[in-house]
């Protein structure tokens, strides 16, 4: 039998040094409310293992993008993580103003123009039980890492996606972005193993959801944004975004409107431009679907014209951008 030493604090520092050696850091920075401070070492970037965060996923989060030292939409992203607290029953200690500096100093901290920024409430440490009136006091962890291109950026051509065979989460846990993400790390891994780009969920009648952090929406045959609501799914704040965006189009004659309705695989085949919306992502075109293009199968002008304008709204927007520098 293989022996394994028993490590004191110093030399397990220092073994977790030697691992970081060889492996990129997790982040540039990190906030952890047990110390009430920030670290820029990566072998202290780390969450108690009695947290309920890691191994009950008993938490929520938000996930933010830095560009250019302004973090885009933050307001809306701290009015979501309320709700997704209050939906687990979770007491915030900290309220919006405090979050909000809290994010901002981690990436001051991070000391890089461009970031993607992970913001977690936990149900804190207390035990490796499930009960969380086990845990007395939530914490916070605000983590500030790298931020990739977006997948345009990547893949000029579009998005090729199709139909994914994990089960949906039930209502209404599907509405709250708490921390238990098995099903959408497994939609992730679906896309990859079939060899497409994103997968999106369907309900038990057939109705299109949602991708592993992705909203979807289409453009239909007669020139309407379409796109779905539902207590099937969680509503992004980007998607959100584009849609305030996209009245601009509609005034301008380039949409003839916008609405809620549900959208279906036959729905999103039938579609002149189809395009799925997320923080890290921005738009991306659809343009196959299962094998089958979307349209022309190239980003149509729709697209175009829309995703210009967020890229603008995200880089410019003085009043959905809070600064770290």
């Amino acid at each position: 039998m293989t022996k394994i030493p028993q490590l004191n604090r110093a030399t397990w520092l220092r073994a977790l040094d030697a691992f970081y050696v060889g492996h990129p850091a997790p982040a540039y920075a990190m906030y952890s409310s047990l110390t009430d401070g920030i670290s820029t070492d990566p072998a202290l970037m780390n969450v108690p293992v009695d947290d309920h965060l890691v191994h009950r996923g008993d938490g929520v989060f938000e996930t933010l993008k830095c560009v250019q030292h302004g973090i885009y939409n933050l307001d809306a992203h701290l009015e979501r993580l309320a709700r997704s607290a209050v939906g687990i029953g979770l007491v915030c200690p900290w309220d919006p103003g405090q979050l909000k500096s809290l994010v901002v100093a981690t990436a001051r901290a991070a000391q890089r123009p461009d970031l993607l920024i992970r913001l977690l409430l936990a149900r804190g440490p207390g035990s490796l039980g499930v009960n969380p009136y086990d845990c007395p006091t939530p914490q916070c962890y605000v983590v500030a890492g790298p931020l990739t291109a977006p997948f345009m950026q990547r893949n000029p051509q579009g998005a090729h996606i199709g139909f994914s065979q994990i089960p949906p989460k039930p209502p209404p846990l599907a509405n709250i972005k708490h921390c238990n993400y098995l099903p959408n790390a497994l939609m992730a891994k679906e896309a990859r193993d079939r060899g497409l780009d994103f997968v999106i969920g369907r309900d038990t009648d057939g109705a299109l959801l949602e991708g592993p952090t992705e909203n979807l929406a289409i453009v239909d045959a007669d020139n309407h944004l379409v796109f779905f609501e539902s207590t099937a799914l969680l509503m992004g704040t980007t998607l959100e975004r584009v849609r305030e965006l996209a009245t601009t189009l509609v005034a301008d004659g380039h949409l003839q409107g916008i609405h809620c309705d549900t959208i279906t695989g036959e729905r999103l085949r039938a579609a002149r431009e189809a395009w799925i919306a997320g923080t890290s992502h921005d738009l991306v075109a659809v343009t196959r679907v299962e094998g089958q293009p979307i349209g022309t199968g190239t980003p149509g002008p729709v697209y175009q014209k829309l995703s210009a304008t967020l890229v603008d709204d995200v880089a410019h927007n003085a009043c959905l951008r809070t600064m770290t520098a």
